[in-house]
C-alpha cells in the first residue's frame, strides 16, 4: 500500500519533520498523483522530480547525534508537500519551494488528551544544486496543559540534515498512479 507523503528531503523515525519525503513502503518515499491544489500550497518543483539516494543524519538540538539512515525517495512533481486531511490536530504551514531551494516553517497543534496541548514546529530548509540535495529539518515538539498525563510527555527537539543524490529521473508510471491519501502525522506515528 502506497501513501501520499510529503516533499523533499528525508526524515528520521524519530521526528514527524516535515520533509518532501517520508518513509514508505517498497523501500521508496513520497510520489502520488498530482492532487487538487488550494490557495497558498506548496508543491514539489518539477527540478526536484526524481529518485534520490539519500542519507539522513539525526541530532539532538543539543548536538548529539542520534541516528544516521540511507533510503531512497520518490519525488513526483506537483505533489503537494502537506496536507491536513483527516487530521484531528490544526495544520498551518508557510513558505516557498523553488527550483533550487525550499524554506518552510509547520505548525501543528492539538489537544493530545484532555487539557494537555501538543506544539510540533517544524522548520525545513534546503538547497539543490543539479543532481544532489542538503536539506536541514528543526523539530520542536512542546507539550502544555494542566492536566497531570501532560507531564509524562517531554518537550523535544531534533535536527535531521539530509544529503541526497538523484539516481533516476522522475518514474512517469509512478508518479501517474493515484495513491491512498494520508497525513503526515498517520504515517509518521506508524514508524514511532
Amino acid at each position: 500500500m502506497r501513501s501520499r507523503l510529503l516533499l523533499f528531503a528525508a526524515c528520521s523515525a524519530a521526528v514527524i519533520a516535515i520533509c518532501f519525503a517520508a518513509p514508505a513502503d517498497a523501500g521508496l518515499r513520497a510520489g502520488g498523483a498530482v492532487l487538487p491544489r488550494t490557495q497558498g500550497d506548496i508543491v514539489i518543483p518539477p527540478e526536484w522530480a526524481g529518485i534520490w539516494s539519500s542519507i539522513d543524519t539525526t541530532y539532538s538540538c543539543a548536538g548529539v547525534r542520534q541516528s544516521v539512515d540511507a533510503s531512497l525517495d520518490t519525488l513526483c512533481a506537483g505533489t503537494v508537500v502537506l496536507t491536513n486531511e483527516g487530521s484531528p490536530f490544526t495544520f498551518v504551514c508557510t513558505g516557498t519551494s523553488t527550483a533550487t531551494t525550499v524554506d518552510m516553517t509547520c505548525i501543528y497543534s492539538g489537544e493530545i488528551v484532555t487539557d494537555c496541548n501538543m506544539t510540533i514546529t517544524i522548520v525545513m530548509q534546503g538547497t539543490r544544486t543539479a543532481e544532489s540535495y542538503v536539506i536541514n529539518n528543526t523539530v520542536t515538539t512542546v507539550y502544555s496543559g494542566v492536566a497531570p498525563e501532560c507531564s509524562f510527555f517531554p518537550d523535544d527537539c531534533t535536527r535531521t540534515v539530509t544529503r541526497g543524490t538523484r539516481i533516476e529521473p522522475e518514474p512517469a508510471a509512478y508518479c501517474a498512479l493515484p495513491v491512498d491519501a494520508t497525513t503526515w502525522g498517520r504515517v509518521k506515528s506508524r514508524y514511532r
